[in-house]
């Protein structure tokens, strides 16, 4: 058994629990989570491999006092740089190599001792790091343990997704993963690097393996448990295909999303390569192709500064047209007053830049002009809204400093929000776009979302509007009224809640079986921490969700009224005092009800309510087998928790 098999079984499981209450569709029975489950744990004694994200172990986040430094064992250097093959086969002097994705992200050295995880460490000046252990607890796939006697010594490169970023920069606050990796794990709450899913990759290993392959050394530690930067040998024969091994470094770190800027070439032969030595900047084992082109430079004309969703200012270099990539370029994103100021420290009409393509798709500043001190058109961070004219102010949000707009009632706060709401991912609403959404309220139709849902009272003002016909009307008009039949995950991902992404909604809405007064009922009873023990939701975005169902709570209940959701179905209580206001966890197989949804309609009926998962909330787990050594009911024995049988949840009925 190895690790791509414990972690697909733990990926299934996680994905089952997640699915397993109140969904109507479970995807496992009952013992066949537990039998699986119990499958894993062997696994995981036999192979000595335990991964962060496991069903068995479950580490909690915590909020530190501050992050130490921590000294290297071994100097955390960097790679010279090249730009041709030429360079390459010059490096290589008749040596085989490895080559390996650069990802883009940041170096994580983690140390183990007789297969524990003891350390992690980030790279700082290559001499000093800070120590990270707690965040990397909270990685989506690194081993707690691995089956290894002795110290053990692996770098890595810890990052962001480029499908998880892009979900969590909805509003282009950051400027790429590898800074807002880089802030999450300078944060004292390790809670937001779960909540934000960052993973890490192995690309060499330090100490604790004598085979003097560094290809077959990566394939070890693969085999312990680790995910491994894609790689593979390249012999001196092949030196004349490096082009083609190039482009197809490229084309798997963009199907496995991963945020990358080159390829890594090292020596093979291990001693070979530490013969070589270092240099105070660099180690000379190994070299790093830069993939993408240099920048064109070009001139500053301005800073734009749009509105996103949740009130933010985005700021926009606008620069002299500029050809990149064989398309014409002018704007380029600076995501939030952190990014431009680390950019454009003092920027100037005027001021000459460096632009090129991220990824080869996306305009970025790569250097500018710096500030001689002679009197020039400085552009100012601007302390009004430029949409509404009222005061800014520039807040901490998380590891960054935004610009917000004050006035909460702000038409470009609102237009954003709207946008969102429309948008296919949320309510699916066609004919709404930006444009139409802005001139809807400027005429004073549209103050909110449930305001779309009553357009139909100017159907006639509609068709007279420049742009506007009778079957554009109607054919908008009848895509709103088609939007009325949603699901609790558009539903909540339409509301714009900070943090909460689509993805995450869909985990949230399979967690409340897509009944919308389970969402409510668990956010009433649970706070905070109402889905935390969902896989991938750490306390912050816990805190976001109950800070806005607070402020909004009277806003989304009257919304709701508008929508039909699939499996909502209204529940008649008759509440019953031994059940009313209980948390009730079901498992394992029913006798006297059809299924365990029946059960838990019951429960609900009562006035009671009904989790997936046992916590010190919990107040009776039911389980036919009451001596059975499942994962719930050892939770319960270890938080003293009732467990009992259906017969005696229905003599609680009487």
């Amino acid at each position: 058994m190895n690790r791509v098999n414990i972690a697909a079984r733990v990926n299934e499981l996680n994905n089952a629990s997640e699915a397993y209450y109140n969904t109507g569709q479970p995807i496992m029975s009952d013992a066949e989570f537990d039998n699986k489950l119990e499958e894993l744990r062997q696994w995981e004694e036999k192979t000595g491999i335990v991964l962060s994200n496991s069903p068995t172990h479950n580490v909690g986040a915590t909020v530190l006092d501050n992050i130490k430094e921590v000294t290297h064992k071994t100097p955390m250097l960097s790679l010279e740089k090249c730009h041709s093959i030429e360079e390459i086969i010059k490096f290589a002097n008749n040596h085989n190599l490895v080559a390996s994705v650069k990802l883009d992200g940041l170096t994580v050295r983690l140390t183990y001792k007789d297969g524990n995880l003891v350390l992690a460490e980030s790279r700082g000046n290559g001499t000093v790091g800070s120590d990270v252990t707690e965040h990397v607890k909270q990685f989506t796939n690194v081993p707690l343990h691995i089956n290894k006697e002795g110290a053990y010594i692996i770098d890595g490169e810890a990052l962001i997704k480029l499908d998880n970023f892009a979900e969590i920069n909805t509003n282009g606050e950051y400027k790429n993963s590898r800074n807002l990796a880089a802030g999450t794990l300078s944060s004292l709450d390790t809670s937001i690097v779960k909540d934000r899913k960052l993973s890490w990759y192995a690309w060499e290993v330090v100490e604790g393996d004598s085979d003097n392959s560094f290809y077959k050394r990566l394939l070890n530690a693969q085999n312990l448990g680790f995910d491994v930067v894609p790689c593979y040998n390249i012999t001196i024969n092949e030196f004349n295909q490096l082009q083609i091994h190039i482009d197809n470094f490229i084309n798997i770190a963009e199907k496995e999303n991963l945020p990358q800027d080159g390829v890594v070439f090292k020596f093979d032969d291990v001693e070979y390569g530490k013969s070589l030595g270092n240099t105070s900047h660099h180690f000379r084992n190994g070299i790093a192709y830069k993939i993408f082109n240099d920048s064109v430079e070009t001139k500053l004309v301005d800073i734009e500064w749009t509105m996103g969703k949740t009130g933010s200012l985005c700021p926009t270099a606008v620069f002299n047209p500029i050809e990149i990539e064989q398309t014409i370029v002018e704007r380029a994103s600076l995501h939030n007053i952190s990014v431009m100021k680390q950019i454009l420290s003092n920027p100037w009409i005027g001021q000459h830049i460096g632009v090129f393509k991220a990824n080869l798709i996306i305009p970025q500043i790569r250097w500018a002009e710096e500030d001689d001190k002679y009197t020039k058109n400085y552009i100012d961070i601007p302390r009004t809204c430029p949409i509404c004219g009222q005061p800014t102010r520039i807040i901490k949000d998380n590891d960054s400093e935004v610009l917000y707009c004050t006035n909460e009632d702000c038409y470009g706060r609102l237009l954003g929000r709207l946008t969102h709401a429309v948008s296919k991912s949320a309510l699916n609403i066609d004919g709404l776009s930006e444009s139409t959404i802005e001139k809807f309220i400027n005429l004073g139709w549209l103050n909110s979302i449930k305001d779309i849902y009553n357009l139909s009272d100017h159907e006639d003002e509609m068709k007279i509007l420049n742009g506007f016909g009778k079957k554009s009307v109607e054919k908008l008009l009848d895509s709103i009224e088609k939007s009325r039949n949603t699901n609790l995950q558009r539903f909540l991902y339409s509301l714009s809640i900070p943090l909460l992404g689509n993805s995450t909604s869909k985990d949230i809405a399979e967690f409340c079986g897509n009944i919308f007064n389970s969402f409510v009922g668990a956010l009433t009873e649970g706070g905070k921490d109402a889905f935390t023990s969902i896989n991938g939701i750490g306390e912050a975005l816990g805190k976001s969700i109950i800070n806005y169902w607070n402020k909004h709570n009277e806003e989304i209940m009257d919304l709701a009224q508008e929508f039909t959701f699939s499996k909502d179905e209204k529940i008649e209580k008759v509440e019953n005092d031994k059940i009313n206001g209980k948390v009730f966890v079901v498992t394992g197989s029913v006798h006297h009800y059809a299924n365990r949804n029946e059960l838990k309609a019951d429960i609900e009926k009562s006035g009671g309510k009904v989790t997936g998962s046992v916590t010190s909330k919990t107040s009776y787990l039911i389980n036919n087998d009451i001596d059975s050594n499942s994962s719930k009911n050892k939770k319960a024995k270890e938080l003293n928790i009732p467990i009992i049988t259906e017969e005696q949840f229905l003599s609680m009925l009487k």
